[in-house]
């Protein structure tokens, strides 16, 4: 959490230092051809120092600061000692001229303004589903419309069906340390991105609140490929979670931290809920096992992970790589391979694909208990500058293997 503050500080640090830069030559350009006069007598290098320091903290203030009073009262504060400076400048005889301070710092409160203007009066756009939706797991909205009623009205069934649940993982944190409108705004505009990604796959809602989300995909929703339409709404929800996580990052200094997990296999189909407001919905080990993959995304440092049965059966349509064998049923039943999902098939660098080669024969070598060479290919996987924390597991564990294999008594 801490690292991830640290970097909304940069973002919004990068911002300011733009938005000063630009309202400090803007205003020299302004000098320079004669629409300002001249700040003072000093060189061009020296003007444009004072103008970026004042520049840039008015732009951090306004940038960072969320009561509007508070802004205000900032910006009033520094417009009001420039009189004053220019009073003392003549009693010194300094030139001086107050006005490129004055547009300056108008500039770079404004800016901010601006932009927070425009994003409090944003909304979420309508998505064409057809837009972004395959082909080959697209239904026709009178199919949707039928398979809705016909669901409605079946009697209580199991079905084949894929799971997808969403997890935001640190909402606590974000309704103990946003405004109460800020926070309940953000989470409502993200249940509704999970929900209109995930109907324009196929799926269907079962569950939405601040805490998680699910969603159904199965052919009793008209969804034949129902594995391979949750994957792709997986990653369609992880990329535009991260569009509206970095806005919440620059006005507040919390990201969203959404986890998700599918997981493929036998649920029941049955009417929930009082005699009234009976809607059809699930319930079963399989939607359990997904919510425990969505939580499972924390040890790995993943975003997406997914059933052993669902990369099967929709695996060839993303880049996947195994990431752990986690006990799903209680002994004797053997662990299950869970794989976390990449991006789409043929989207990933020519880098990016040897580094994932490189990281499955890591994980077979692992597997074989063949640390050294596990080491080796898990190490060249390893990206330059970027933490990969089921690699680094991996190498941990390998470490504790080789010491533990040190300690044991060479007669044992």
């Amino acid at each position: 959490m801490f690292s991830r503050h640290l970097t909304a500080q940069r973002r919004q640090l990068l911002q300011s230092l733009l938005i000063g830069a630009g309202a400090s030559i803007l205003t020299l350009l302004a000098s320079e051809v004669g629409i300002l006069p001249q700040l003072s007598s000093s060189d061009l290098m020296t003007r444009l120092g004072i103008l970026l320091l004042l520049s840039f903290g008015m732009a951090w203030v306004c940038g960072v600061v969320t009561p509007p009073f508070w802004r205000f009262v900032v910006l009033l504060g520094a417009l009001i000692q420039i009189p004053l400076a220019n009073h003392l400048a003549h009693a010194f005889e300094v030139p001086f001229s107050g006005w490129p301070l004055t547009l300056c710092l108008l500039t770079a409160a404004g800016i901010p303004e601006w932009i927070r203007h425009r994003a409090a009066k944003s909304t979420e756009l309508e998505l064409d589903p057809t837009f972004f939706q395959p082909a080959a797991f697209r239904p026709s909205p009178a199919a949707v419309a039928e398979s809705v009623r016909v669901a409605e009205t079946l009697p209580p069934q199991r079905v084949a069906c894929t799971v997808l649940f969403c997890e935001l993982v640190n909402h606590s944190t974000l309704a103990d340390t946003l405004p109460p409108a800020a926070c309940a705004a953000f989470l409502n505009r993200l249940l509704f991105l999970y929900e209109e990604t995930a109907t324009a796959h196929g799926g269907r809602t079962d569950r939405s609140d601040s805490a998680g989300f699910r969603s159904a995909f199965c052919t009793t929703y008209g969804i034949e490929e129902h594995p391979e339409a949750a994957l792709h709404s997986a990653l369609a929800i992880r990329g535009r979670v991260q569009t509206l996580s970095q806005e919440c990052a620059i006005k507040f200094g919390q990201e969203l931290d959404v986890r998700i997990g599918v997981s493929t296999g036998e649920v029941l189909l049955a009417p929930f809920g009082p005699d009234q407001k009976q809607t059809s919905g699930i319930a079963g080990e399989t939607a359990e096992w997904a919510q425990r993959l969505a939580g499972a995304n924390m040890i790995y440092g993943s975003r997406i992970l997914i059933s052993a049965r669902t990369g099967l059966l929709g695996g060839h349509s993303v880049e996947r790589r195994p990431i752990d064998l986690l006990q799903r049923h209680l002994p004797p039943h053997p662990p299950e391979d869970v794989f976390e999902v990449l991006a789409l098939q043929q989207t990933l660098d020519s880098e990016a694909l040897l580094r994932l080669r490189l990281y499955r024969e890591g994980v077979t070598l692992f597997r074989a208990r063949k640390w050294a060479q596990a080491r080796t290919k898990l190490r060249e996987a390893r990206p330059l500058n970027v933490a990969d924390e089921a690699i680094d597991l991996l190498l941990m564990r390998i470490d504790e293997q080789q010491t533990r294999a040190a300690h044991i008594p060479t007669g044992a």
